[in-house]
């Protein structure tokens, strides 16, 4: 039997075949220009939140070795920030938004492997010259909080060295990053487990999403930017053979909890639902002391809805098998010098959908009747700060370099530069990725160039900058060069 679409398309005459052009000159500007109008939102949270993990960091590790005496403390501190960002709206023109940021963090040790952390965020945001209009603060205002007991430090603590076992669980709101980031790289409700022992380490994680600052990947999805409700669940072993090669096997599940059946303007009564599962294979390891590699192979399976159809009977929409991969190679190669000089390589690829209008939301999505080859997730690589696709139908190639530059000889990583360049093309010629291109196999490149300073103990500044050139046959307005550009300076006390 032929796919719906043809037989559709043969039985639509008079009004229906009206209707069925108007919805296909529609379509395809949801999933892009709802992307474009939050891709650099979204990526300045992101980029936000890092910076703010990195303080957190430092504030944790300033606890690790002190005896049992010792770490009976409660450390506690505040941090304020502003931040500046230059976005691109929608139709590729700038806008300003401003950010001020005060953060408040305690932590209790004891007994050397028990921690509890919470971290309160006062972040609001303020767009100018732009029709955006989420100005306020951003919510919830926990933005961390976690009870974690950690064995191998318990042992250091109380019987001074570490046993043949290893075991760490931390639970309650907290980033995690499983594998590479390709399956889930994003806030949780919920807890992650490591259990190691003898080169074999078996990690679990269940949980589910944090709302505040996540983006859904399907953008037709009503609310996709302010409440995600998707369920996770993943399991991952690894056994290091030698320094050189460990191998891994990972299983990831979405659920997804979202309102599966919401009624919108000309379609009526649509289904959202996207149950994935994702599994991964790979290996990691190193080459002598200096390059390091990781290798993820990902196959994405589950079903979602395909995108609705008006019939002269009324909506079509079924529910079709996912069968999509995506793949990450990560390089680094450490100089070893008194600067920190890295080198590092990315290649990465997602597989796309012929079908999509729309690279991953349900609207404008896989055509009924026909797999979903499209690969999606809420997992998060490194695609640059100015186009920022995600990894759907994308080729990518990314090399980069980073170092300390010694202004202060006694901290020489004080201050660090660094930049990426980026060349970027799509896996199917004719499908869709998340950011407005013409069908072309070659979509273009960015070069982005990044500075973080810590001035003093207590402040720091940082900026990002993105230039992209899209491929030159591309029509207006996306033939434009885009740019990113954000400033940030935070003093933590």
């Amino acid at each position: 039997m032929r796919p719906y679409h043809q037989t559709l398309f043969r039985s639509s005459a008079g009004r229906w075949g009206m209707w069925l052009l108007i919805a296909a000159a529609i379509l395809p500007g949801l999933d892009s220009t709802a992307f474009a109008q939050n891709r650099g939102t979204a990526l300045l949270n992101r980029l936000e939140q890092q910076m703010l993990d990195n303080e957190i960091d430092r504030r944790l590790q300033n606890s690790r070795g002190q005896t049992f005496g010792e770490q009976l403390t409660l450390d506690y501190g505040a941090s304020l920030r502003f931040g500046w960002a230059k976005l691109d709206n929608a139709r590729y023109e700038p806008y300003g938004l401003r950010q001020y940021e005060a953060n408040v963090y305690i932590q209790a040790t004891a007994a050397g492997g028990h921690k509890a952390f919470g971290n309160l965020r006062f972040l609001y945001s303020q767009y100018y010259n732009s029709d955006n209009d989420n100005n306020g603060m951003l919510e919830p205002l926990g933005n961390r909080y976690w009870y974690q007991f950690d064995l191998s430090d318990w042992q250091q603590a109380n019987d001074g060295s570490k046993g043949d076992i290893d075991f760490n669980i931390r639970a309650g709101r907290q980033f995690v990053t499983w594998g590479s980031g390709l399956v889930w790289s994003n806030d949780i409700y919920g807890a992650k487990a490591r259990l190691s022992w003898q080169g074999l380490t078996i990690e679990g994680m269940a949980g589910v999403s944090a709302r505040s600052g996540l983006y859904d990947f399907d953008v037709s999805r009503p609310n996709y930017d302010t409440d995600t409700n998707r369920h996770v669940f993943g399991i991952r072993a690894q056994h290091r053979i030698s320094a050189e090669i460990a191998p891994f096997v990972s299983y990831f599940v979405q659920r997804d909890h979202n309102d599966d059946n919401v009624v919108l303007p000309f379609f009526g009564p649509t289904q959202f639902k996207y149950d994935s599962e994702y599994l991964s294979f790979g290996t990691d390891g190193s080459i002598g002391n200096q390059f390091l590699y990781t290798l993820e192979i990902c196959h994405e399976s589950g079903t979602g809805y395909s995108t609705p159809i008006v019939a002269p009977v009324g909506p079509i929409q079924t529910q079709e098998n996912i069968d999509a991969w995506a793949g990450i190679l990560n390089m680094v190669y450490l100089m070893r010098d008194d600067q920190g000089t890295r080198l590092e390589a990315t290649l990465g690829f997602g597989t796309g959908d012929g079908d999509r209008t729309s690279s991953s939301g349900t609207i404008g999505g896989n055509w009924p009747g026909s797999p979903d080859n499209a690969f999606n997730s809420l997992g998060y690589i490194n695609t640059g700060l100015a186009l920022a696709p995600s990894m759907t139908n994308l080729l990518m190639a990314r090399v980069g370099a980073s170092t300390g530059i010694p202004i202060n000889p006694r901290r020489p990583d004080d201050l660090r530069i660094g930049t990426d360049f980026f060349v970027f093309g799509k896996t199917t010629s004719n499908a869709p990725i998340s950011a407005p291109s013409t069908p072309n196999r070659y979509v273009g490149w960015e070069c982005d160039v990044r500075l973080d300073w810590r001035v003093t103990s207590d402040v720091s500044f940082n900026l990002r900058y993105g230039l992209f050139v899209p491929n030159g046959g591309n029509p207006q307005p996306i033939d434009q060069v885009r740019q990113f550009l954000y400033g940030g300076v935070s003093y933590a006390f």
